[in-house]
């Protein structure tokens, strides 16, 4: 089922600093039902910042999140519960046992929604030890079972593939997506594993120094885009430019522009247009400013 666009989460223009120093500046998208969106973005690109400020462990200085029509403090304990979070790091719990820890969650919720035996079985923990014996790759495993055991509608999910070996973090994506898919569930993803989000996202939203990027949509990074370019590695003057391009986003060095059925007119030697290819050539456009190369 294709997703929709009947937004169960927005995120309103927010703002967050830290001691003077923006982290998120104006970011601003939402997550339509049964969409799966991406989130791309350096270390220290406010990723984490912004997971915190949509499930309400952070206030924002400026802006607001809303989550099915009402504000992240508005919604209620059964409103609360059809949302999911896998943090960054997993901490704390280290003296229970991983069996006791998922009872323990568990009774929170209704027992219809207590088990998903293919997402535990995936997960493979073992219930009498201790997570403080846990792994790096168990204690992620935990993680996102105890974020998604109770089928949420909507899921934020910050590099949970990050700790997890080729085979499990495929598996994992593949339950995932199926998901999305049949529950029509809401779903943010981060990751650095590029070629990952390229398999399952319906859209990216790129974090560059705390602003939102986009989103891009799968149809824009497969042939949907172009990057302009100088052909000595000059600063781009917009001025000098045919006033029919359509630049889309800006760059020292780079241009992107939209390139759908469209002719460019001749730029001469000076100039050079170039398909964007995959997701990575498009995430590199804006990590890498004008030495990307394609």
């Amino acid at each position: 089922m294709k997703p929709g666009h009947n937004p169960q989460l927005e995120c309103l223009n927010l703002s967050k600093s830290y001691d003077g120093k923006p982290v998120l500046e104006d970011t601003r998208f939402d997550l339509g039902e049964g969409q799966l969106l991406c989130l791309l973005g350096p270390n220290g690109a406010g990723k984490s910042t912004l997971f915190g400020c949509l499930v309400g462990l952070l206030q924002p200085d400026a802006g607001s999140v809303r989550v099915f029509g009402k504000t992240i403090q508005e919604i209620s304990i059964a409103e609360r519960q059809g949302m999911g979070y896998v943090p960054q790091e997993f901490s704390g719990f280290s003296w229970m046992k991983v069996g006791e820890l998922l009872d323990y969650f568990a009774a929170f919720y209704a027992p219809q929604r207590r088990t998903w035996p293919e997402l535990e079985e995936w997960a493979a923990l073992d219930r009498k030890k201790r997570v403080k014996e846990l792994s790096g790759g168990q204690r992620q495993r935990l993680s996102i079972v105890l974020a998604m055991r109770h089928k949420p509608q909507i899921l934020l999910l910050d590099e949970p593939v990050s700790g997890l070996d080729p085979v499990s973090r495929r598996d994992f994506l593949g339950i995932l997506h199926r998901y999305s898919r049949e529950r029509r569930a809401s779903v943010l993803l981060s990751s650095h594993i590029v070629t990952d989000l390229e398999e399952i996202s319906d859209a990216v939203l790129i974090l560059e120094h705390g602003r939102g990027l986009g989103p891009w949509t799968r149809a824009h990074w497969q042939g949907g885009l172009c990057r302009l370019r100088r052909r000595d590695g000059g600063v781009l003057e917009e001025s000098a430019l045919p006033p029919e391009l359509r630049v889309l986003e800006r760059r020292p060095g780079v241009f992107l522009l939209g390139c759908g059925n469209e002719h460019y007119p001749d730029l001469g030697r000076e100039f050079f247009v170039e398909p964007v290819r995959n997701l990575e050539d498009l995430y590199l456009t804006f990590a890498s400013g004008a030495s990307a190369q394609s």
